[in-house]
């Protein structure tokens, strides 16, 4: 089976996987209760749901805008809005497994910019990592009221205990790679070039554009430290307005008012878990499953869990849905030729 058609065949598998799981999870909630919950929203508590997600996508976008501008890669601001909407929508679709939309998004800011390969990745890169940067704060707090929390079972602290110090780890890792420019990654890469010299050439090759990649992020430390601090503190506040989302979507749909010790428990376990269990398109169906778990730890029955994930989901989806939209109006393919072209003029 060809590369592509195996990819095809994956996610249509997963996709019928998730639709199946999600239909287990209406049998077991009650496709009725379910619906009466999101119908308690009504005009007003719609417009907020739908107000916080957009928020959010504007946060993502300027943050990014933020560096892109810092590195000198100059777009038209509907370029940097589509490119951001592409990649998330590509990278929400996809399973975990598979690599995100991130090349997505280089792809179509090449396809404009005559910045080189390596600094439109290098933005890339920076806005990811202080988005990560912005997800750990959170994750750390609501970690502590976790692991303090009576209400969550053993095994559940045990999770915590070891997914919040593995993505702290990690994320720390990364922040002193990056602002010291030790180039771990691309002589990872060398070392594995040694280690298989049938693919040394290849992998030489690798190395030389990701150390170039590297070069351009420590930049952001150092040169364009001033941008990277603006773009953490967007990346902050985007992560805020998904930290209150429960917040926002029980209010108006029956008045209960989560605490800020509620809020950080079901933040750190949804993002846990959505890391373990984004195996199908959108986390359809698994994150239904994992949200009822995780929300009844704060008095929240299963069909409100289940009402909430469907409602923001919802908006997420329309939010993929400007995103492919743009993606196959501008052609991947010919962008893709395009950029090919320059590059090999350009050497």
């Amino acid at each position: 089976m060809k590369k592509p058609v195996k990819k095809v065949f994956s996610i249509s598998l997963s996709l019928l996987v998730g639709t199946i799981l999600l239909g287990a999870v209406f049998y077991y909630v009650g496709w009725k209760n379910t619906f009466d919950e999101i119908g308690s929203l009504h005009t007003v508590g719609i417009l907020a749901l739908a107000g916080n997600v957009f928020l959010t996508t504007i946060m993502w976008i300027i943050g990014w805008w933020v560096i892109l501008r810092a590195y000198g890669v100059a777009i038209p601001f509907r370029r940097v809005i589509g490119a951001r909407l592409s990649g998330f929508a590509v990278s929400y679709l996809t399973p975990s497994l598979y690599f995100g939309g991130e090349p997505v998004r280089a792809l179509i800011v090449a396809d404009s910019s005559s910045a080189p390969i390596t600094r439109i990745f290098a933005t890339i890169v920076v806005e990811r990592f202080l988005g990560g940067l912005g997800l750990v704060f959170f994750i750390l707090i609501g970690g502590f009221f976790a692991f303090i929390s009576p209400q969550v079972t053993h095994a559940e602290k045990e999770a915590v205990l070891i997914g919040v110090p593995f993505i702290s780890f990690w994320m720390i890792i990364g922040l002193i790679d990056f602002a010291g420019n030790f180039k771990w990654i691309s002589r990872i890469i060398r070392l594995l070039g040694r280690i298989f010299t049938r693919w040394k050439r290849g992998l030489g090759r690798a190395a030389n554009k990701v150390a170039e990649t590297e070069d351009e992020v420590y930049t952001a430390f150092t040169k364009h430290w001033r941008a990277t601090l603006l773009s953490l503190l967007i990346q902050l506040l985007a992560n805020l307005l998904v930290y209150i989302r429960p917040l926002v979507f029980f209010y108006f749909s029956s008045h209960t008012i989560l605490t800020f010790p509620q809020l950080s428990l079901v933040f750190t376990l949804a993002i846990i878990m959505s890391a373990v269990l984004w195996v199908t398109p959108g986390g359809l169906g698994t994150g239904e499953a994992a949200l009822i778990g995780i929300f009844a730890l704060v008095g929240i029955a299963k069909d409100g869990a289940v009402a909430f994930s469907l409602s923001y989901k919802f908006f997420e989806l329309l939010v993929v849905a400007v995103g492919l939209f743009y993606l196959f109006h501008k052609g991947i393919r010919r962008m893709w030729h395009r950029v090919r072209s320059s590059s090999h003029r350009s050497s």
